[in-house]
């Protein structure tokens, strides 16, 4: 029908807007319901519990990722959560929990507690020199701070557009950089 023909236009309209605004490729985003849902994708798509590896992340995090990291740890996930002095994250503190076993550190750029901006730049020189990858949820401040994912050295993000992309709830995009998709992330779902 008519109305799927402009629906599907729009949605080929949307995917390189959303590229451009985080300085990053159409063909690295992908739609997916939520963030929370793409930040899951990543976790499960990587098979860190079976690879033996950790996931680092922060309580200054979204509360339903920190519930979803809790419940893995429970079922045998070494998940380090570094904790917050005075609201801020201190990338020393992140430096001595991170190790070769460290798959991926997991942030929300912009917390959603405070409105602390992580040193991403930093986050992610320690995950690359340790072999490890970024993955941000962006969702506090895609449309209202630049985000510039090759610059920050961000290797997966996800961002609903309910917020500052004035948006609807359930649509949400999911950034994997290019030579990660299929090698690092396997898709776990359609």
């Amino acid at each position: 029908s008519e109305s799927r023909e402009v629906f599907g236009a729009r949605l080929r309209e949307v995917k390189p807007m959303f590229a451009k605004l985080v300085n990053a490729k159409p063909s690295e985003i992908a739609y997916t319901r939520s963030t929370t849902v793409g930040e899951n994708m990543i976790v499960n798509g990587m098979n860190i519990q079976a690879s033996g590896g950790n996931v680092v992340t922060n309580d200054l995090h979204f509360s339903s990722c920190l519930h979803n990291y809790k419940m893995r740890q429970k079922a045998g996930l070494d998940v380090r959560i570094v904790k917050h002095r005075d609201w801020q994250i201190d990338i020393r503190d992140m430096e001595r929990v991170v190790d070769r076993n460290t798959k991926l550190i997991a942030i929300a750029l912009v917390s959603n507690v405070n409105g602390y901006l992580h040193e991403v730049k930093a986050i992610s020189e320690l995950a690359h020199t340790y072999g490890a990858y970024v993955y941000a949820d962006i969702i506090q401040c895609a449309g209202a701070v630049p985000i510039d994912v090759k610059a920050m050295g961000i290797d997966f993000a996800a961002c609903s557009t309910y917020k500052w992309l004035m948006g609807l709830t359930g649509f949400a995009f999911l950034y994997v950089r290019e030579d990660l998709q299929g090698t690092v992330v396997r898709p776990t779902q359609f």
